[in-house]
């Protein structure tokens, strides 16, 4: 792996492929690197500490979900059937379709493993991008907990939560600790004003920040909503925009991305 790696920097560092100018940069999703951010939209991007973005690599198809391992990015596209397998460059070296029932909506990953979730209630896993595990949580839990369609996934703190919508439209989410084949439900109810509330919004995505030990679900109506390890402590916090994509960490900064072309660096 890293032998292809140092062969296809040479090659495309030589090749000096760049974005065309002047087009309108969306940003949906990133990670954060060494130097500042990796994001995807409409382009492949670098940015920097502060959020601006330094270069960028035109997409085909935009890239909708975004996870970092190892060197490698994996992404998922708007079109949802395959894993994309990206060089740091932005240019798609590998495409690995697993054999689901459902539409590819969000990727991520921790330390070891990379994650994805499906409209049809599947999680699938993998250690190297290319051998993929399946759990189907529709099927396993059937009667238990309703079927799901997957919209988001994030992992961190020894932890993965998966999250979407009902049948009857609620949100849900829900936590493994097991390496992806025991789940939970985690209530989403909140307190303001001493008065509780349940979350009605629509999930977009997941983020884990370690610093905060806190997953943040990002949903329409430029919602944000917290969940630290503490399952009654969850908060909420709304944004003056449609949607909120992403929330990628950096030290203590945070990266907030969002439709519109919203785009957000929030320091202590």
């Amino acid at each position: 792996m890293n032998f292809l790696r140092t062969i296809l920097t040479s090659f495309l560092l030589l090749c000096g492929i760049n974005a065309a100018s002047g087009q309108e940069v969306r940003l949906y999703a990133a990670v954060a690197d060494s130097a500042g951010f990796v994001a995807v939209g409409n382009v492949f991007a670098h940015l920097d500490a502060e959020g601006s973005v330094v270069d960028t690599l035109q997409l085909d198809v935009p890239i909708v979900s975004l996870a970092g391992l190892e060197g490698w990015y994996y992404g998922i596209d708007t079109v949802g059937k395959e894993i994309l397998m990206i060089h740091e460059t932005g240019v798609i070296v590998a495409r690995i379709e697993p054999p689901l029932k459902g539409r590819l909506r969000a990727v991520a990953s921790d330390d070891k493993t990379i994650w994805a979730v499906t409209d049809a209630g599947e999680i699938i896993f993998s250690e190297n991008g290319f051998m993929w595990s399946l759990f189907d949580f529709n099927k396993q839990y059937a009667g238990f907990y309703p079927a799901m369609d997957f919209r988001a996934v994030a992992a961190g703190g020894g932890s993965v939560m998966v999250a979407g919508l009902t049948p009857d439209g609620r949100p849900a989410a829900f936590t493994s600790t097991g390496g992806g084949t025991v789940w939970s439900e985690r209530i989403l109810t909140y307190t303001r004003q001493n008065r509780p509330f349940y979350l009605n919004e629509e999930p977009v995505g997941l983020a884990f920040d370690v610093i905060q030990d806190s997953f943040y679900m990002l949903c329409k109506d430029g919602t944000v909503f917290r969940m630290p390890s503490c399952s009654h402590c969850n908060s909420i916090e709304r944004y003056p925009v449609d949607i909120i994509y992403a929330r990628v960490p950096l030290g203590f900064n945070v990266l907030l991305l969002g439709s519109d072309g919203f785009r957000l660096l929030e320091k202590p």
